[in-house]
């Protein structure tokens, strides 16, 4: 099923494509930044002079701090909806659901397309 991109969000075609795909992706990235703190290195591969050489601790910081950002533009976008439109707009989103009948549809687009141009903003993409 297609990805409906609001043209009123006023953000190019490739550019409205990564943030709902950002947004998807919400769920997954926020198990692995859960779960970063438990991973561990690879064991190293005996070899003298081998090709594993660095700093493992701090590549995931940079991953950990990675993920904190993408995750914090998004709960802040969302957090910025009104709290009605809020769960109908984020499951419309993430999982194809209809939007529920408390408002009228066009409610909901204007919202999403408000969310997405704050997601956007947050990760200083426009």
């Amino acid at each position: 099923m297609r990805d409906y991109v609001p043209k009123s969000c006023g953000l190019p075609d490739a550019l409205a494509n990564q943030v709902i795909w950002l947004v998807k992706d919400y769920d997954r990235m926020k198990t692995e930044y859960d779960n970063a703190i438990w991973d561990s290195p690879d064991p190293p591969d005996g070899q003298p002079r081998g090709s594993n050489n660095g700093d493992p601790t701090s590549k995931e910081a940079m991953k950990r701090a990675e993920l904190f950002r993408k995750l914090q533009a998004v709960e802040q976008a969302r957090l910025a909806i009104p709290e009605v439109y809020r769960d109908g707009m984020w499951n419309s989103v993430l999982h194809k659901m209809p939007y529920p009948r408390d408002a009228d549809r066009t409610t909901y687009w204007r919202e999403k397309s408000k969310f997405m141009r704050r997601v956007a903003e947050n990760m200083f993409w426009i």
